[in-house]
């Protein structure tokens, strides 16, 4: 006789595999613990909790952070993600990230971050990345884990380069770094990517065994079979309460860059990790790049000024009949 948990478990799976490729939410109820599961393909009837800049533009990107300086932006799924001991916590998930910096600046990067609160107003921008202040930096209190993809070295926070990927804990402090690249299974090596090259770029952030694995690649590869960052960390003594919000989190200070997510899977507790369709993602904003083409009307404006000029010249060299 098939358990009751079991039947529901199958009910509940039927209904999300009908709903679509954006799915809100896949939560199933067992006698071991919740699980949860969701994919968006793009944005639009996210279940998002956003603050600071952070919206979804009309094509179904999410925007982290709009251009502006001195802004955060922060994304969190609704609802957070629960476990029930150390043993059965275990999470997957993918998103598609692009950063377009603005003409001859930089931009500080973003996180995927697993929070105990999804309230971060108390942040600062800047290389703090939307993450901590100077008084929650470094403090176990902050409950804090985030995956950084960082493009501003920052000599403070003992930052590789302009261009690097680290694990953080409470703290911007990274407990492992690298240079970001992925790992080629053809050539058996890491290859460099481009953070903010404007591209989108895959990455991938697993937990099992007390193990936080990351991996990257660009949009059109396959994850690599080696991950670029591994660290062992217990997310149970990070996060008593048992349960964790999961989301984004986006700054910029003098330097400047758009920030965007472009897709986002989920799944938590074992259940199996659904793959972002590279064909359904909502394409990378165009933006203005400093080799644009000059307007029409300033084209006009400078054959006018030489137009003028030329005049000029010329009633001056003609000489006067008396």
């Amino acid at each position: 006789m098939r358990c009751n948990c079991c039947f529901n478990s199958e009910i509940l799976h039927r209904r999300y595999s009908l709903s679509g490729d954006i799915v809100a939410e896949h939560k199933i109820r067992s006698r071991f613990q919740p699980e949860t599961r969701f994919i968006y393909n793009g944005f639009h009837q996210a279940q998002l909790y956003t603050d600071g800049v952070a919206k979804v533009l009309p094509e179904g990107q999410l925007q982290l952070t709009n251009g502006s300086g001195q802004s955060m932006g922060h994304a969190f799924f609704k609802k957070p993600f629960e476990f029930n001991s150390a043993e059965s916590l275990s999470f997957s998930t993918q998103f598609v990230c692009a950063l377009v910096p603005k003409p001859g600046s930089g931009g500080h990067g973003i996180a995927f971050v697993l929070s105990a609160s999804r309230d971060l107003s108390h942040a600062d921008a800047t290389q703090y990345l939307g993450l901590f202040n100077i008084s929650t930096q470094g403090n176990s209190s902050s409950h804090l884990v985030a995956v950084e993809l960082d493009t501003a070295p920052s000599a403070e926070f003992d930052d590789k380069n302009a261009n690097h990927v680290g694990i953080n804990v409470n703290s911007l402090f990274s407990i492992e770094s690298a240079p970001a690249a992925y790992f080629s299974d053809i050539k058996g090596k890491n290859e460099s990517i481009e953070l903010s090259s404007g591209d989108p770029i895959q990455v991938w952030v697993d937990y099992r065994g007390n193990v936080l694995n990351v991996s990257m690649a660009p949009l059109k590869n396959q994850k690599p079979s080696q991950p670029l960052l591994s660290s062992s960390i217990n997310l149970s003594e990070i996060f008593p309460d048992r349960k964790i919000f999961i989301g984004f989190s986006g700054a910029t200070g003098t330097l400047i860059s758009y920030q965007y997510i472009l897709g986002w899977s989920f799944s938590g507790n074992s259940v199996s990790l659904q793959r972002l369709d590279a064909t359904k993602l909502p394409r990378v904003p165009p933006h203005k790049c400093g080799t644009e083409r000059p307007s029409k009307l300033l084209i006009f404006l400078f054959i006018l000024l030489a137009v003028i000029r030329g005049m000029g010249r010329r009633i001056w060299s003609t000489p006067l009949l008396l």
